[in-house]
């Protein structure tokens, strides 16, 4: 369990061992974070099939990008209703991650539907995101939240809220691991909750414009900035 100190933000976590160990020990945390009736745990419990998963697909995702030897990072808000929440792996939908077909093969075989939708379900802004990464990347980036949790309206799981401070600073310990385990050159924050958080960590950014309403372009364009130059 998180050990969560002062101000309710959670003190450091270390690991040891190789990229194997380092991935378990950020699923393993992820799991173990409370839920409540307002923000869903789409990796815990352990004993949900479900969270487990979601768990799986996340240690692909992750495996896949630290053998690639991933050089940039897109750091988001928080999970959507219809996309990580779903997946387990950030500004992702069922839909990509089923689908396959991605230049870099990341997706298809392999990975788990927990939405019982034909198909999975799809969602705009990890449609936009993935759309804009396949005419412009060369190489796929590591996706991350800032919340690692879905904040959704009390009782209301299929709605989205913007997360507070209070749950902003759950994930801080889990950016820190991300930093210490990939050697980024590019670290892009998508909206001013990834940007403040970066600012508090002390770590170099570049702002991107969050896709959602109406920020579709200005989004496109500085993906491409970041990612082209």
């Amino acid at each position: 369990m998180v050990d969560y100190g002062r101000g309710g933000e959670a003190a450091p976590l270390f690991f040891c061992g190789g990229p194997v160990q380092s991935i378990e020990t950020i699923i393993e945390r992820l799991a173990a974070l409370p839920g409540t009736d307002a923000l869903f745990n789409p990796y815990g419990p352990l004993e949900d099939p479900l969270a487990g998963a979601r768990r799986a697909n996340l240690r692909r995702f992750l495996t896949m990008l630290y053998e690639r030897h991933a050089r940039v990072l897109l750091l988001a808000e928080a999970p959507g209703y219809r996309g990580c929440a779903w997946t387990g792996i950030p500004v992702t939908s069922e839909r990509i991650m089923l689908a396959g077909g991605d230049r870099w093969g990341l997706f298809g075989e392999g990975y788990w539907a927990t939405s019982g939708v034909p198909g999975g379900v799809a969602e705009m802004s990890a449609t936009i995101l993935w759309g804009a990464l396949t005419e412009a990347a060369s190489e796929p980036p590591v996706i991350w939240n800032t919340c690692p949790l879905h904040p959704h309206r009390p009782g209301e799981r299929r709605s989205n809220r913007t997360p507070p401070r209070s749950e902003q600073v759950i994930g801080l310990p889990f950016i820190r691991l991300l930093l210490e385990m990939f050697d980024f050159e590019q670290i892009g924050a998508v909206g001013r909750i990834a940007q403040a958080n970066l600012a508090a960590l002390e770590v170099a950014y570049i702002p991107l414009r969050h896709p959602a309403q109406g920020g579709k372009n200005e989004f496109v364009a500085g993906l491409h900035r970041l990612l082209v130059g």
